[in-house]
């Protein structure tokens, strides 16, 4: 009899990869309410990106998840959390929404971080997760481009 020998992560990085996996979903939806009530074309194009990105994030974030044998999280918001989110959107002021972006963009970089100090993390993950982080970090970037040429 042979034994089985996949790889399965410790508990808590599985753990931290689904706060992350929270984060960019809920990231995601915010974005989404953003933009629909800017009316700048190009800076509703620019905050519609971040969106696509971090569903984009999630979804190679969730497939890593289960690649580690973790339990994949409900894709769902209890009803109050939503309610939240609703009621902490930014109006279509530009500033607002900057500012929104900037908090936002903190504890993204935050939470990617603490993944990436991780001394047990696989290579592979490893490079998945900085390779998200510079793409997170260079979309914050163009919206600020954006923002300092308007």
């Amino acid at each position: 009899m042979t034994k089985s020998s996949i790889y399965k992560a410790p508990p808590f990085i599985v753990e931290k990869l689904t706060r992350l996996l929270t984060l960019l979903k809920q990231e995601k939806r915010k974005y989404e309410q953003i933009a629909e009530g800017i009316s700048d074309k190009e800076f509703r194009r620019t905050v519609i990106c971040l969106a696509q990105e971090s569903n984009q994030y999630a979804c190679e974030l969730s497939s890593q998840i289960h690649t580690l044998n973790g339990q994949m999280p409900i894709d769902r918001f209890p009803e109050e959390e939503e309610v939240l989110v609703m009621e902490t959107e930014p109006s279509g002021n530009e500033k607002d929404v900057l500012f929104f972006c900037r908090e936002s963009e903190k504890n993204m970089i935050t939470a990617y971080r603490e993944i990436l100090n991780e001394p047990f993390l696989l290579e592979g993950v490893r490079k998945v997760i900085r390779y998200q982080l510079n793409g997170i970090m260079y979309a914050f970037l163009q919206l600020k481009l954006l923002s300092s040429t308007t």
